[in-house]
């Protein structure tokens, strides 16, 4: 399927959001298979994983209060009563009308984004003090009680399928909006784009955000002060 024309399209999301939404997707893959194979090579990789995925919710935490405009927290994360509205809504609502009250993240897409940082957030963190009593310990293990590391152990197993599920509904929504309503999500977090048209519920025309320099090399140092934290905690051990 072709693209919209240039003109008719808008810049939704800036480059550092999509790269952290693909870096993010790269690292779960990588700490899921990991987590399943031998060796010392395996084992690395998954602890690895485990510390970028942190970094990357830390870039994103503090990137929904000082990132571009569809990137806040601020402008997407709505109360349950709006939400709620929305998703009774949605299943009645025309073709191709999903997107255009939303530029950015849909209040159920909110709830997605909430859910899918903090089951990252708690997974990873729960790796650091877990052990397996066979070939891996968390860094942080030996600074807790053994049915702390054991209660961290259980919650990192269950966590995993957590995500699976997660995953899972994600791409189930991604296909539904795609199919049932016309709005292309997977383009949008390639290209940065949507198509452009009336944007946010008081019927106000949608503004591109910024996506220059200055807002990659804010981004840069989000992340340099994200992975500074990780690699402090991780090193603690």
């Amino acid at each position: 399927m072709q693209a919209p024309p240039a003109s008719d399209t808008i810049r939704v999301w800036d480059l550092p959001t999509r790269l952290f939404h693909w870096s993010l997707v790269a690292c779960i893959a990588a700490a899921c298979v990991s987590a399943h194979r031998d060796g010392e090579a395996a084992l690395r990789l998954h602890f690895l994983s485990g510390y970028a995925v942190l970094a990357l919710v830390g870039f994103r935490l503090l990137w929904g209060f000082a990132g571009p405009r569809y990137a806040r927290f601020a402008q997407f994360v709505r109360g349950p009563v709006a939400t709620l509205r929305y998703a009774a809504g949605l299943l009645h609502a025309r073709r191709g009308s999903a997107y255009p009250g939303y530029p950015g993240h849909n209040p159920l897409g909110a709830v997605s984004v909430l859910a899918l940082l903090a089951l990252c957030a708690v997974q990873a963190g729960s790796g650091l003090f877990a052990n397996d009593e066979i070939a891996s310990e968390g860094p942080l293990a030996h600074f807790v009680s053994a049915a702390a590391v054991a209660r961290s152990g259980a919650i990192h197993s269950w966590g995993e399928i957590a995500i699976y599920a997660l995953v899972a509904l994600h791409v189930v929504a991604i296909a539904f909006y795609r199919l049932a309503k016309g709005e292309d999500l997977l383009r949008a977090m390639i290209t940065g784009t949507k198509p452009a048209g009336p944007g946010a519920p008081d019927a106000r025309a949608p503004e591109p955000v910024e996506d220059g320099a200055p807002v990659r090399l804010r981004a840069a140092l989000l992340l340099g002060l994200a992975v500074a934290l990780v690699g402090y905690v991780v090193n603690l051990g």
